[in-house]
């Protein structure tokens, strides 16, 4: 067994932690192990993870070709000494001789395709450096310009061109060919037959990947490898007439739709010799050199963006086309973790690395992403267009064609059903109020629905390869104002009923007003057949990895179907036995017996396969101080569980509590609170019993926003405010949420995050029928105590994630403060880093003299500095 390497190449001198982390990851892909990597955010996670993996991935490149050219050399001298030898049995040594040349030629063949894409990398870099000053004069050209990529041609629009009704009638027939395999004409299908080994480095963000290729830039190994950040069409796309539709599915199907020939057999030898393949305008434009410059240049998706519409080239296509010969391939987690998504995407992780970022959330991410949500609003509306569709097209119609239609117009006749509907029902339409939630596995469900002799498998690939969801939309754009829905209203006469037409007319079908609890994205999308598709799919599942939740609404409109996945393991057992290594690394990994048993265990790995490594925090134990808080200033019990939330006693001691900590902490305080609704609460009763305008002469408040959208806002705000505070004020504080918009991937560093405060323990609903659903089948698959054991850990894990948010490089420093007595039993679930300098303060007063001193102290020494 070979040792790892005792130094790595690194920007700075790495910690030791950092050396120990780059050396166990190193050991962890050559031995091909599952790993699971924990270290503090601050600790260079992302550096250590780059030259530990860019070190291996260099190194076992060098030891392959070493090991074939030695090979060779070997069998050489082996012939050398068969022709050489003197014997009678002339047959035995030709055989001999024979076995040596094939062993020979079929290691000369690796050999030489290691050569070949030597040479063509080389061959990349010289024509990316040649073009490199005249591409740079365009951009900052282009760029300069009022609209950079305005002037790009774009195909016409269905409204700017003058097509006849039976030209678009013949775009929404069903096509009965298979569907185009979703890679473009230009992709080369031969078999290679070499395959650089490949890291496959997935995070769960855009932005995310965008900070990994600012790392890789500044290593040491930013020019001795090529990096391909893949990601979607609606990351990538450039084509305004296509990015418009908006919708992930509706984007992929257009591009597609783009690349066939759409032609008669007279015209088709034109278009072959003009070799005219696409009608989008970006395709296959300047391809080779935009592959050039994405494998010799680390670029992130912006970049390679920009470089696409300055060469009026697809750059997904390009970005996939280089996939082949990039040594590092950057996807979002979807891109991994759904298998249909990772097969389009050409992603092959046989015998290669792959490396999950900001993992601690790995099992949830996989259960969100393979669950799904249909609404009795969206199941009759979707049945509303699809009949229409049908009745408007079924002569031209095949008879196969008609009879999938015909069996997916009958599932959701059923779905209405179950729902306690019917296909003339409207959504409003009241539900019986004794009708209650229930559990269904998929067998259960499809009894109930009566659809138990339908073949989904069948059925969902008629969907797939007649291309039904691009049709279906584009016979919504074109006949929307003539489609009827069931959304009926009491009649309206005279000038009102006149108004009312002109509104219908002039609405698409997606804009027909809801009540304002029901409006969601979902709920509004123009084509509810994508999410009739996705909830279909679950229904392939295996009958005892999920469960689908009916959920009874005010009305049938607002009653709903959820598949809801148990079993996140069978979605990652693909990966565990094709890949070479895994290595899921975070800031908090614990409990990291979750990931043993519920991924890789059940997935099929062996338990020796399974490696760990946890380093400490890089910043000492002076910068940190944490207190649990038992009790109030006037000494009442903190017990924020659910009895006690809306109690006034422990509210107002809540306000003198956070009063008190506004006194002695500088700059920015973060309080996060168990759910939006508590801290509306908080918030109210802090408001009305004065205790905000007090808070008020010491910090600017703000409060976490619901819409994403005004996150960044809050954020300046809050941040701008702390840095320039208008007098008296000495900073900020922000109420947050406990796995809110604010409790991950974002960093309170410096200023911004002086103390982080905890309220109360954010325990999911005990009462809620999926969380009971998956702690049964815990204690059933796992062991006796693993559901419990599950609903304990979802708290501390969103409890750690929020603690992390302080501390974020080497010299700086934070508390942080739970209030809440139950964390005294928790202690063991709190970070190591945490636990160091951790006291349980039996009276407030105790925690204000500790905290009072932690920043009088950081403030003598920065005077003496």
């Amino acid at each position: 067994m070979m040792d790892p390497p005792e130094d790595f190449p690194f920007p700075f001198s790495p910690y030791n932690i950092q050396k120990e982390f780059m050396r166990n990851l190193y050991m962890c892909l050559e031995n091909g192990h599952l790993g699971i990597f924990e270290s503090p955010t601050g600790t260079g996670k992302s550096l250590s993870l780059i030259c530990g993996a860019v070190r291996w991935l260099l190194d076992h490149e060098e030891r392959q070709k070493n090991e074939l050219e030695e090979k060779i050399r070997e069998l050489d001298i082996k012939l050398k000494e068969a022709a050489n030898k003197v014997t009678d049995d002339w047959f035995s040594v030709q055989t001999g001789q024979l076995q040596v040349n094939a062993e020979k030629q079929e290691i000369q063949r690796k050999l030489d395709a290691i050569y070949k894409n030597e040479e063509k990398i080389k061959k990349y870099k010289a024509r990316s450096m040649a073009e490199s000053k005249k591409s740079k004069r365009k951009f900052i050209a282009l760029s300069k310009a009022p609209s950079a990529s305005e002037d790009v041609k774009q195909i016409p629009s269905e409204s700017d061109t003058k097509e006849t009704s039976d030209d678009f009638a013949e775009e929404l027939i069903l096509d009965d060919a298979a569907i185009l395999s979703d890679s473009s004409d230009e992709e080369d299908t031969d078999d290679a037959p070499f395959r650089c080994s490949k890291i496959f480095f997935c995070s769960r963000t855009h932005s995310q990947l965008s900070q990994f290729v600012g790392e890789l830039r500044k290593s040491p190994y930013a020019e001795k490898v090529s990096l391909v950040p893949l990601a979607s069409r609606n990351n990538y796309c450039i084509n305004k007439d296509v990015k418009k539709l908006r919708n992930g599915n509706l984007i992929n199907e257009r591009c597609l739709q783009l690349q066939r020939k759409k032609t008669t057999t007279k015209q088709e030898k034109t278009l072959k010799r003009s070799k005219t393949l696409t009608s989008c305008p970006f395709m296959p434009g300047n391809q080779e050199f935009l592959i050039a410059q994405i494998l010799t240049t680390i670029q992130d998706i912006e970049d390679i963006t920009e470089v696409a519409r300055l060469h009026k080239t697809c750059p997904y296509y390009a970005s996939r086309n280089s996939t082949q010969d990039g040594q590092i391939v950057l996807v979002p987690y979807n891109s991994i973790l759904h298998k249909n998504t990772r097969l389009s995407s050409g992603i092959d992780l046989k015998g290669n690395v792959l490396i999950i970022d900001e993992a601690h959330n790995l099992l949830d991410a996989i259960e969100r992403m393979h669950s799904a949500t249909v609404t009795g609003r969206n199941i009759l509306h979707c049945y509303s267009q699809l009949s229409q569709y049908q009745k408007r097209f079924e002569a031209f119609f095949s008879a196969k064609n008609v009879l999938y239609l015909s069996q997916l117009s009958f599932c959701l006749k059923k779905f209405i059903k179950v729902l306690g509907g019917s296909v003339k029902s409207n959504p409003g339409d009241k539900i019986d109020e004794n009708v209650s939630s229930k559990l269904y596995n998929i067998q259960e469900f499809e009894t109930v629905a009566e659809i138990d002799t339908i073949n989904i498998f069948e059925l969902l690939l008629f969907v797939k390869n007649s291309k039904l969801p691009h049709k279906l939309q584009g016979y919504i754009e074109k006949y929307s104002s003539d489609l009827k829905t069931n959304d009926k209203k009491p009649e309206k006469s005279g000038i009102l009923a006149y108004l009312d037409t002109l509104r219908i007319k002039s609405t698409a079908l997606e804009e027909i007003p809801v009540n304002e609890e029901e409006k969601s994205e979902e709920d509004l999308t123009s084509n509810p057949l994508l999410l009739i598709i996705s909830f279909l799919e679950c229904l392939k599942s295996s009958s005892m990895d999920g469960r689908i939740n009916f959920t009874p609404g005010a009305t049938i409109g607002q009653s709903a179907f959820k598949y809801f996945l148990l079993n996140p393991a069978a979605h990652f057992q693909d990966i565990v036995t094709d890949a070479r290594a895994v290595v899921l690394a975070g800031g908090t990994m614990e409990p990291i017996s979750e990931f043993k048993e519920q991924l890789f265990i059940s997935a099929g790995a062996k338990p020796e396969r399974i490696v760990t490594f946890s380093c400490d925090h890089v910043v000492p134990k002076t910068n940190i101080h944490t207190s649990i808080v038992t009790r109030g200033p006037g000494g009442l019990e903190f017990e924020f569980n659910f009895q006690n939330r809306n109690n006034t006693k422990l509210l107002e001691e809540l306000g003198r509590a956070l009063l008190n900590l506004c006194n002695v902490i500088p700059a920015g305080i973060v309080v996060f609170l168990p759910s939006y609704n508590y801290e509306a609460t908080v918030y109210k009763h802090l408001q009305d019993s004065g205790i905000i305008s007090k808070i008020l002469k010491k910090k600017r408040i703000f409060r976490e926003p619901k819409q994403s959208s005004q996150v960044n806002h809050v954020l300046e705000e809050y941040s701008k405010t702390i840095k320039n505070p208008s007098q008296p004020q000495n900073g900020s504080l922000l109420f947050s949420v406990v796995g809110g918009k604010l409790s991950e991937g974002l960093n309170f560093s410096d200023d911004l995050g002086r103390c982080v405060i905890v309220v109360g323990m954010p325990y999911p609903n005990v009462k809620s029928l999926e969380l009971q659903e998956k702690m049964r089948y815990l204690n059933e698959t796992v062991n006796p105590e693993a559901g419990n054991t599950f609903y304990e850990n979802a708290c501390m894990k969103a409890v750690n994630q929020c603690i992390g948010r302080a501390v974020r490089h080497v010299n700086d420093y934070s508390t942080v403060v739970l209030l809440d007595k139950r964390y005294a039993n928790k202690v063991k679930s709190l970070p190591g880093w945490i636990q160091r300098t951790l006291t349980i303060d039996k009276s407030f007063g105790t925690t204000m003299g500790s905290v009072a001193k932690f920043f009088a102290n950081k403030k003598m020494s920065a005077s003496k500095s």
